[in-house]
């Protein structure tokens, strides 16, 4: 949600993102639908096979698979100049990282224009995180790693809880913006 709401800032660095799952096309599409992800690539490989497990982003342990969080940006040239790989499906970087590293490689700016999903959505498609549940769910972990941050003694723990709960605060203020943006009040 966080880059999502700041792909002019991604396409202004000369990069275009893309969200990679292992749902399938439709299930992508719906995504893409349900938040108005029109500037966000989304990639589905179902299983991991063609992305996620030869970029180290897949957990064959949860839910028989699934992508780790993770960004990778690759140069122009094709080398990787950026990595972050979350532990688990909670797990998010600070954003600032990523354009930093975009800044520098000095690339012009690019326009890929919308996404376009190859598949049409069915009505019946379900279970999948829907908007006005965004901001309940971070709001409730930016709280939880608070209080969690606070019961701790050890200091690699507690800068962790810190951590989640930056990352939760980060993921309220993405959500504000593209809520404001969708006029969902």
């Amino acid at each position: 949600m966080r880059l999502a709401t700041r792909y002019n800032d991604i396409h202004g660095a000369g990069a275009e993102l893309a969200a990679i799952s292992v749902n399938d096309d439709e299930r992508q599409a719906g995504m893409a639908e349900r938040w108005g992800l029109t500037h966000t690539r989304m990639v589905s490989d179902p299983g991991g096979e063609t992305y996620l497990k030869p970029l180290g982003l897949f957990d064959p342990d949860e839910r028989d698979g699934i992508a780790l969080p993770g960004m990778v940006i690759i140069s122009p040239q094709g080398d990787e100049v950026y990595r972050y790989q979350g532990r688990d499906f909670a797990d998010r970087t600070n954003d600032d990282d990523l354009f930093e590293a975009l800044d520098g490689l000095d690339l012009d700016s690019v326009d890929p224009g919308p996404w376009t999903p190859i598949v049409k959505v069915s009505e019946e498609l379900r279970g999948y995180f829907r908007p006005k549940d965004y901001g309940a769910y971070f709001r409730g972990n930016m709280f939880g790693a608070i209080a969690i941050a606070g019961r701790v003694q050890d200091s690699a723990s507690k800068a962790m809880a810190k951590e989640h709960a930056a990352m939760s605060r980060s993921s309220n203020e993405a959500w504000d913006t593209w809520r404001k943006a969708n006029n969902l009040g």
